[in-house]
């Protein structure tokens, strides 16, 4: 992911909200994902994974908010 824009998660010190190019795109700039990022302890490097395709954000919403998770 290349990210744009970021902002700290509420009520951690360290995670972060990521918005950005996703890693798959081919370089269009098209392809937009958002990730919550948390930070290797031992070594302070950003962690890989957690990253989403943001048109996939209101049914994971809707789907968790279905199922009582929210």
């Amino acid at each position: 992911m290349r990210w744009i824009h970021k902002e700290r998660v509420k009520g951690s010190k360290t995670d972060e909200l990521r918005l950005g190019v996703a890693s798959w795109d081919e370089g269009t700039g098209e392809n937009k994902s958002i990730k919550y990022t948390w930070f290797n302890k031992k070594d302070g490097k950003a962690s890989r994974g957690g990253e989403v395709p943001v048109v996939a954000l209101r049914q994971m919403l809707e789907f968790a908010e279905r199922h009582g998770y929210i």
